[in-house]
């Protein structure tokens, strides 16, 4: 969920004490409504754009996403005090996945204007770590539920559209024929900042495959995709050719 709160003072000038509250409730949802769509604009969809980026590219999307905040839900609504003086306060949320929810606006094409370059040396492969290069056979288990990626440390931001990539650059997982109904639905991953709390989310299932990447990827604009050896990358590849738990979406990256 994304959630906004915005407040709306009682007129003083109005004697009808519940239309006075109407009001107020009517002022503090119009500012709870701006306030997510300011939101809005700073999600990080991937590692180079935000929602404001594609809304900056289609007045069409500006307007399907302005539209889309209009119906955003009450989720509570309370009297407050402030500096002696009753207030509405309100707070709205709208979903970020499923039918109704903001990926089916978002999740789209990248726009093709590149990013401006803040600094000349990005974007890069950064390894932090030593590239264990891949064996030459290996044991396939075959009974893993999902994947955990163990990004903390590392400085990972939450994004709609993560990557996981092999240290020449090559992409694992964020691209490829995935069924668009299910990443509208589902997104690409889930994100958690405790690895007990990782592990107990269904898309990680029973028995995760726990993966600590070695590097990232550095933008200027936000660092949301993670590298894996090229130890780590076979072992992946392996094991989701046995179960498939990529295609299903089964990731849960572990964040600061």
């Amino acid at each position: 969920m994304l959630t906004a709160t915005g407040v709306g003072l009682l007129p003083q000038d109005e004697p009808n004490r519940a239309r006075a509250y109407l009001k107020a409730r009517g002022y503090a949802r119009l500012d709870a409504l701006a306030n997510l769509l300011m939101l809005i604009d700073r999600v990080q969809i991937d590692a180079q754009y935000t929602g404001a980026d594609y809304m900056m590219q289609s007045e069409i999307l500006r307007a399907s996403v302005t539209g889309f905040v209009r119906g955003a839900q009450i989720l509570d609504e309370r009297k407050i005090f402030i500096e002696g003086q009753e207030a509405v306060q309100v707070t709205v949320g709208t979903a970020m996945y499923g039918k109704n929810g903001l990926s089916r606006l978002l999740l789209r094409p990248s726009p093709a204007t590149p990013e401006p370059a803040s600094d000349p040396t990005l974007p890069r492969i950064e390894l932090l770590a030593p590239n264990t290069p891949a064996p030459t056979t290996l044991t396939v288990e075959g009974n893993y539920t999902g994947l955990i990626i163990d990004a903390r440390g590392l400085k990972v931001q939450p994004a709609m559209a993560p990557r996981i990539l092999k240290a020449d650059g090559t992409p694992l997982y964020g691209v490829g024929n995935f069924d668009i109904d299910m990443v509208i639905e589902k997104g690409l991953a889930s994100y958690y900042r405790d690895m007990g709390a990782a592990r107990s989310d269904p898309r990680a299932g029973s028995n995760p495959l726990v993966l600590r990447p070695i590097g990232v990827y550095r933008r200027s604009a936000a660092t949301t995709d993670v590298v894996l050896s090229d130890a780590d990358a076979a072992k992946l590849l392996t094991e989701d050719a046995r179960t498939g738990f990529l295609k299903q979406l089964k990731v849960v990256f572990v964040v600061d």
